[in-house]
């Protein structure tokens, strides 16, 4: 059964959309733990799931539908929370660790079943791990160490025989001062490499970053603070250029700002704002530059210490495949719900508005690779998610996903010279699983 206080980390986390949310979020993806000594608990997890992908390859005509399986092992060593710590000291209060300590890790067997011949040997191993140290977690200085590393498997937006598998790994160090209860200010850097496997990827694909990060948390309110976050961002490609489908295009490197001050808080016991606005810009060695207002907004109503609602807006940069960004506009609205601590159902709509930069050759010309350019593209997706704990450890799911993009846009083939790959697509996704997690 979900305590209350798991229901509640789950409705004030950043809630994430897709298959794979017991793992995504460790709310859904652990139990109580087998404990190892005086301070530490292992957390098993087994999870099967199976189900249907009604465009493996993001086609807008021609769609080829695949069986799915999937297969997650999960283990995970952690520290104690304070509070069974308390417990197992006999009821000591006060007791606070002076570490804190995360690893996990697990492996993600991904399998397609279907009469394509595309479909063959499609099959791979994604891995996900995690690590998160602090040191004096209580104290009024704090160490953070932490790592994650992703190795993804998707398919790519063409009818072809490889995935396009990206390994993706952040690895941080930071501090925090917390004079008081009611000031705390930090410094973060973080080195991010992001790699295609495939060789002809790498280049546009490959890119790697340094993120230093100033940020500053006020709370002049029990429930409310003020918040600040500055970023700088040098971001590196791979490569200079990109050759495929017959074209060669220009890629550059670029440097990344971004400052915000924002509102944390939970003003009633029913109503929540987590929201801030600033300004993003980035300057790159060629092409198009952003230069623009940045912001987040998400309201939460709790319409029931068991329920809540969330309603949201991201308007951000994000780094693009084929040129320098894309400006992401998105808009979402979230369901979650308990029923008798062993039922949880949540919902979540997202309607995007992506504006990429435009392409350029290396004679300045723009759109050199595009039919009907168009560098506004709506997306708009649909997620379910409904799972029934049999036991405090083993539980059954359904997921269930829509998935659509609306462009004329049509982009270089990266298979037929010459060839254009329309960009527009519509995708259904459904899976029934079973878990086990300790």
């Amino acid at each position: 059964m979900l305590p209350a206080a798991a229901l509640a980390l789950v409705f004030l986390m950043p809630s994430r959309a897709g298959a794979q949310q017991w793992i995504e979020n460790r709310s859904y993806a652990e139990g109580i733990g087998i404990k190892l000594g005086s301070a530490m608990v292992f957390h098993p997890g087994l999870g099967v799931e199976a189900g249907y992908d009604s465009n493996v390859f993001y086609s807008e005509s021609g769609l080829i539908g695949s069986a799915r399986l999937r297969i997650v092992p999960s283990v995970a060593l952690a520290t104690l929370p304070p509070q069974r710590l308390e417990l197992a000291e006999g009821g000591l209060t006060g007791k606070k660790p002076s570490v804190d300590f995360r690893l996990g890790i697990a492996g993600i067997y991904e399998d397609w079943f279907g009469k394509s011949t595309y479909l063959e040997k499609r099959r791979d191993f994604g891995i996900n791990t995690d690590l998160f140290l602090t040191i004096f977690p209580y104290g009024k200085f704090r160490l953070k160490i932490y790592d994650d590393f992703t190795r993804t498997i998707r398919p790519p937006n063409e009818a072809m025989p490889e995935n396009y598998t990206v390994d993706h790994n952040t690895a941080g160090l930071g501090f925090l001062i917390v004079p008081g209860e009611a000031l705390e200010t930090g410094l973060d850097y973080r080195y991010t490499l992001n790699m295609y496997e495939l060789s002809w990827l790498r280049p546009a694909g490959n890119y790697h970053k340094h993120d230093i990060e100033a940020n500053l948390k006020w709370k002049f309110l029990p429930k409310t603070a003020f918040v600040f976050k500055g970023v700088v961002t040098p971001y590196m490609r791979w490569s200079d250029q990109l050759v495929t489908g017959g074209y060669t295009f220009p890629l550059s490197n670029s440097i990344n700002l971004a400052a915000s001050i924002g509102l944390v808080g939970l003003f009633t016991p029913r109503f929540g704002v987590a929201a801030s606005i600033g300004y993003g810009a980035a300057f790159f060695g060629r092409g198009d530059d952003f230069d623009s207002i940045i912001a987040s907004a998400e309201l939460r109503f709790f319409v029931t210490p068991m329920s809540a609602i969330r309603l949201g807006f991201i308007r951000d940069i994000q780094p693009s495949y084929f040129t320098n960004y894309y400006e992401r506009n998105e808009g979402y609205l979230g369901y979650e719900q308990l029923i008798v601590g062993r039922v949880l159902l949540s919902a979540k709509f997202r309607l995007g508005y992506w504006k990429y930069a435009k392409l350029y050759d290396s004679t300045g010309e723009s759109d050199a690779f595009t039919q009907n350019p168009r560098s506004d593209w709506p997306v708009i997706s649909a997620t379910g998610f409904a799972e029934y704990r049999i036991t405090d450890w083993i539980a059954i799911n359904a997921t269930l996903v829509f998935t659509m993009a609306k462009t004329d846009c049509e982009l270089a083939s990266t298979v037929t010279p010459g060839g254009f790959i329309p960009e527009s697509y519509t995708k259904f996704e459904v899976f029934g699983g079973v878990r086990a997690m300790y």
